[in-house]
């Protein structure tokens, strides 16, 4: 496998691995973590959406 596969996979865990703890002692209670969670999970769609709809125009 090449490196197009192997980078932005180790990018996303070194990501994970500097924002979660912060992330996880923010959101203490059950349900403000899973309104973050839903906003994220919202913005990453919408992302995904846009980038597919570019695309297909293109």
């Amino acid at each position: 496998m090449s490196a197009d596969i192997f980078m932005p996979i180790i990018y996303l865990i070194c990501l994970l691995i500097l924002i979660g703890p912060r992330f996880l002692e923010t959101n203490s209670s059950f349900k403000q973590l899973l309104s973050n969670l839903s906003i994220w999970a919202l913005i990453v769609i919408l992302i995904s959406l846009g980038y597919q709809t570019y695309n297909y125009f293109t």
